[in-house]
């Protein structure tokens, strides 16, 4: 089994087996990184790669997870942000004991009028 040599940016340069690393794909726009546990610290890193150190990383047996960017990044943004007034009405809505089932028949096309 290879060993990759990667960068904590805590203990520096250290071995990682390809089975703990992993890297990930965005489907929607091709960026990429590897993310691992550093084995000296534990600290999790993660690290942009380009196309070419995708390829030799999935070559040398590192799992590739794909993931896409939310669907509301790529639609229009149409209405006021959200101010102080609409986070307090929120917090006044959670509040109330009946505001999942509310939400349920909201999402259901029952509405309360």
């Amino acid at each position: 089994m290879p060993i990759i040599r990667a960068s904590c940016p805590t203990c520096g340069d250290v071995d990682i087996a390809p089975d703990a690393m992993t890297v990930m794909l965005c489907s929607s726009n091709g960026e990429a990184s590897y993310v691992f546990r550093c084995p000296s610290c534990a600290m999790v890193v993660s690290k942009p790669v380009d196309k070419r150190i995708v390829e030799i990383l999935v070559s040398s047996g590192v799992k590739i997870h794909f993931w896409r960017l939310p669907d509301e990044l790529e639609g229009d943004i149409c209405g006021p942000p959200v101010d102080y007034d609409d986070l307090i009405a929120f917090h006044h809505q959670l509040a109330d004991p009946t505001w999942l089932e509310r939400l349920i028949r909201y999402s259901q096309g029952k509405y309360e009028q």
